[in-house]
């Protein structure tokens, strides 16, 4: 192997990268500027906070099921009263979400 084709290997990979480089700058800018402004990406973007308040939820509703299935066994050892207490404080949280989204601003 000479010095040249090494030399010249070394300059297509710096080449590429150039290319690259210039190539995710564009791109980035591009994507700074343009966005999109479609009904469907409106929509998404409106459901967000419900989707998080949903997924808030749903640990303590997990938690009041498993507390039933195990009283349904025979297992009270507070784990009723202890879901119960999570699932109260889950809907005082999930109804101050569902009051503020039905506000009119």
């Amino acid at each position: 192997m000479s010095v040249d084709t090494v030399l010249i290997a070394a300059l297509a990979a710096l080449g590429g990268l150039v290319a690259a480089s210039i190539y995710g700058l564009f791109s980035s800018a591009i994507r700074k500027r343009v966005t999109i402004r479609s009904p469907e990406a409106q929509s998404i973007e409106q459901m967000v906070p419900a989707v998080n308040a949903l997924i808030e939820a749903n640990g303590p509703m997990m938690q009041g099921i498993i507390a039933i299935l195990e009283a349904q066994k025979g297992e009270c050892n507070g784990n009723v009263d202890a879901a119960l207490k999570v699932n109260r404080e889950a809907k005082k949280k999930f109804d101050r979400y569902l009051v503020s989204q039905a506000k009119v601003v």
